[in-house]
This record gives structure tokens, C-alpha cells and sequence, in this order.
């Protein structure tokens, strides 16, 4: 009985351990080469511009911690750049933290897939009162089972091969979340610096306003000026009032959307350091040696597809396309049935011993298993014309971006307004010119009119260009530093 035992043990040993032949674990690390270089562009679009730390830059694929900003961010968290802004946003905001997380859950699928899915099982049966007689001593009728389920078709590393490439699209996802986190905290950047210009400019016209009616009404009460040159500035000195009013609130308004987007509590005082008039647009060569801004523009588009052909959403789509791949191939070996297989013992009543093997299969004529291998054929061909269509949007997007971008840096570079006037030495000008009889005072209103307009039209020239920058950054993954020459 005892030999009996140790062989059974044996086999137990050898069936617990049994896997699908040639199903070895497909390690996650293991990654083509191409796309660790694709990953390794994408971080330096997502690393903050230069003046920024290495450490800085919040870049961490495995990132279910959340990312220190550094020390730098951190110490002058109340007059943030644009650098330290992209570090604290990737740092800080709510929804890459969160997202972050699914990473985790993504290595723990591929860890459960890298789990034989399948634990022995024995069965014992004893009937001791089977034959039960007082002068009856024989021997106990007994069996023990002991079976192992193998898969013949390698489903294992189908298995595997799926988490492995939910993983990997579950990285890129992350990766494009935090691309357009990068190009959302630009957006948010400049739209701040914009309205902060705004401002000034509104502050500016209201405080000439304000001294060119007090100058009129002292005239007025010396019998310089008439009541109706005082009502037409009057008006003009309440119209100013309400454009700063308003230019407050849409500052204080893009001030609390940036802060949202950083993760900081609106209370908490910031400042936000930089001006639009000091960025310095450049038309990048696209790291294409011998190519200026002058070079033949479809060369130049066919870069900027494959740009977008590798942006980290249709990467992410390239991923779920190998996961549905090995779905499809998972169904098709699924219609070969699984096997139970172990040694038998039996001990019968009478004495018998019986030691063999005894197997189980399912015989798929009912369900063949095509049905499900007809669905994953099915969804596999929807992946691929999705992965299609997304790198055609890409690219359609990226030429836009790339399109609106080079419109705005013309306008800005074909602007006579080279040089910033000073808005308050302009008006205190032509009051000069008033207060000598030289012009009248509806010359003075509609020449500030037409002053303002100007500086505004300026701002909205470097408004454009910058949000384009952007929007190039988030449609092509360029880097805002390939779009950023020296500052003014």
C-alpha cells in the first residue's frame, strides 16, 4: 500500500506540474524595439522644455506612484513657468494620477494569464459497508483519482500574448493622456498670459481715460472745454470701466481653469511668470538633415504623418490589435477540446488491485466552438479598420495643426509691429497735443481707439500662434522646444 502511494504521489507530481507545450511565459518587458523607441520620442515630448530638471520631467511609465514635481517646482510653486508648469501639471493632475493606476491592474491580468489556470483534483471513494457481515474481516472496497487538465492547442500563450498587449496599450493610453496633459497646461498657459495682457491693456486705457477727464472737466470748469467734449470721454471713461471689469473676470477664469489643471486649490495663490510677447516662434526642420523652411512641402507632410502614425493613440489601437489578434487565436484553439488525464488505483472487496490511467474529453459536436472563433474574427477585423481610420484622422489632424501653425507664424512675422510701444507714453502724447490746441478731443479718443486696437490685434496674433504651437504639440507629438527659438 505504502509503494501504491509513493507512485500515485509521483504522478501527482508530474500531472500538477504539466502545461501547454511551447506556452512559455511571454514576459511584459519584452517589447519590440521600435516601439521602445517610439516611447523614448514620446518622453522627451512630454518632458517639460529646457530650464526644467531631469527630475523634473514626471515621466514614469510605471506610474502607479504618484510623481514628486522636485524640489525646484515645489519651491517656487507661487510663480510657475511654463517648464515648471508642465512638471507640476503631469505631477499633480487628478486624472493621470488616477489613470496611472490602471497600470497596475493591466500587470496584474498579465500575471494572472502567466497562471496556468488549471489545479489537479483527486477524488477519493471508500465503501467500508458494502459487504457488511459480523464475521466479515475482507478488505475495504476503495479508489483514488487523481486528474490534471491539459490544453493541447496552446491557449496559455495566447493567453498571455493578449495581456501582454493590453498592458502595452494601457501604456500608450497613459502616454497620450499625459501628451495631452502637456498640451492642455500649454493651452491653459498661454490663454493666461493672453487675458493678463488683455488686462494691462484695459488698466492702461482706463487710467488716460480717467486723466483725460479730469483734464477736460478742469477745463470745462476754466471755460477751456465744452460739456459735450466732457460727455464723449465721460461715456468713453465708463465704457473702459466695464472692459476692465470684464477682462478681470476672464482672467481670474482662466487663472482657476489652470489651476484645475495643476491640481491646485483655487485659493492657493500662484503667479504665473512669462509674456507672450517674449516667445520667440520658429518653423522646426522636423530633425530632417538638409530641411529648411523653404524645402519641398510634400516631403515635409509625409513627415508629419508619420509623426501622427506614432502618436501614442494610434499606438494604443496598434496594441489592441495584437490583443484581439490572440483572442481570435485563443477561439480557434479553443475548439480543441481540453483533456483530464491521471492515475487510477481501485482496491476492489474481494481483494483485486487495479492501477491504470483514466482520461476525459468533451466531444464538440454540439458546440464546435466556431461560433465564438466567427465573433473574435469578427472583432479583430473591427481593430484593424478602427487602427485605420484613427492613424488617417491622425494625420489629417496633424497636417491641420501643422497648416494652422505655419499660417499663424507668417501672420506674426509679417506684422509691421516689431517693437512694443508703451501704450501710457502713446495717449500722454497726444494729450499734449490736446492740451495745446493742436487736436480736439474726438481726435484723441478715436486716435486711442485706434491704439488700442492695435496692441490688441497683437496680442491676438501671439494668442493664435502659441495656441497652434499647442495644438501642433498634441496632434504631431513635436516638443514645444523644436518650436521655441531664443527668447526676446
Amino acid at each position: 500500500m505504502a509503494k501504491v502511494c509513493w507512485i500515485i504521489s509521483v504522478l501527482a507530481i508530474l500531472c500538477g506540474g504539466c502545461r501547454t507545450a511551447d506556452s512559455a511565459k511571454v514576459e511584459h518587458s519584452t517589447r519590440p524595439q521600435r516601439v521602445e523607441v517610439l516611447k523614448e520620442e514620446l518622453r522627451n515630448v512630454v518632458r517639460p522644455p529646457q530650464g526644467t530638471p531631469e527630475s523634473d520631467s514626471g515621466i514614469n511609465l510605471a506610474a502607479a506612484e504618484v510623481i514628486d514635481p522636485g524640489n525646484e517646482v515645489k519651491a517656487a510653486a507661487s510663480t510657475l513657468s511654463l517648464s515648471q508648469s508642465i512638471s507640476l501639471g503631469l505631477a499633480q493632475n487628478p486624472d493621470l494620477i488616477a489613470l496611472r493606476q490602471t497600470e497596475n491592474v493591466s500587470s496584474a491580468v498579465l500575471g494572472v494569464a502567466q497562471t496556468y489556470p488549471f489545479n489537479p483534483f483527486i477524488q477519493v471513494q471508500a465503501t467500508p459497508y458494502q459487504n457488511s457481515k459480523l464475521d466479515d474481516h475482507g478488505t475495504t472496497y476503495h479508489y483514488v483519482l487523481l486528474m490534471q487538465t491539459i490544453q493541447l492547442a496552446h491557449q496559455q500563450q495566447f493567453r498571455e500574448e493578449g495581456a501582454v498587449s493590453t498592458l502595452n496599450s494601457t501604456r500608450w493610453n497613459i502616454l497620450q493622456a499625459e501628451l495631452q496633459n502637456v498640451a492642455q497646461t500649454e493651452r491653459l498657459y498661454f490663454n493666461v498670459l493672453y487675458l493678463r495682457g488683455i488686462l494691462e491693456l484695459a488698466n492702461a486705457s482706463d487710467q488716460n481715460n480717467q486723466q483725460l477727464l479730469r483734464t477736460l472737466e478742469k477745463q470745462l470748469e476754466a471755460g477751456q472745454a465744452t460739456a459735450a467734449d466732457v460727455a464723449i470721454v465721460r461715456v468713453d471713461a465708463r465704457s473702459t470701466k466695464q472692459q476692465v471689469r470684464l477682462a478681470k473676470a476672464n482672467h481670474e477664469t482662466a487663472l482657476r481653469d489652470f489651476k484645475r489643471q495643476l491640481g491646485i486649490s483655487p485659493d492657493d495663490p500662484i503667479n504665473i511668470d512669462g509674456d507672450l510677447r517674449t516667445f520667440n516662434w520658429t518653423i522646426p526642420s522636423l530633425g530632417i538633415m538638409g530641411m529648411d523652411t523653404e524645402s519641398d512641402s510634400g516631403q515635409r507632410i509625409n513627415v508629419i504623418a508619420s509623426r501622427a502614425a506614432a502618436r501614442p493613440d494610434v499606438m494604443a489601437a496598434h496594441s489592441d490589435i495584437d490583443a484581439a489578434r490572440a483572442a481570435m487565436g485563443l477561439a480557434t484553439a479553443s475548439k480543441t477540446p481540453d483533456i483530464q488525464i491521471g492515475p487510477y488505483y481501485q482496491r476492489t472487496a474481494d481483494g483485486m488491485s487495479y492501477l491504470g490511467f483514466r482520461g476525459h474529453m468533451d466531444l464538440p459536436v454540439i458546440n464546435s466552438g466556431r461560433p465564438l472563433e466567427q465573433q473574435r474574427i469578427a472583432e479583430y477585423n473591427q481593430r484593424v479598420m478602427g487602427w485605420q481610420q484613427l492613424q488617417r484622422r491622425a494625420e489629417l489632424e496633424a497636417q491641420a495643426a501643422w497648416e494652422r501653425f505655419e499660417v499663424a507664424h507668417s501672420a506674426v512675422a509679417e506684422d509691421a509691429t516689431d517693437g512694443e510701444t508703451d501704450l501710457p507714453k502713446e495717449l500722454e502724447s497726444l494729450e499734449r497735443q490736446f492740451l495745446a490746441g493742436e487736436v480736439d478731443v474726438v481726435r484723441v479718443v478715436q486716435a486711442r481707439a485706434s491704439i488700442i486696437q492695435n496692441q490688441r490685434v497683437r496680442l491676438d496674433l501671439l494668442n493664435e500662434v502659441a495656441q497652434s504651437a499647442a495644438n501642433l504639440t498634441a496632434a504631431t507629438a513635436i516638443p514645444l522646444e523644436e518650436l521655441l527659438g531664443q527668447q526676446k
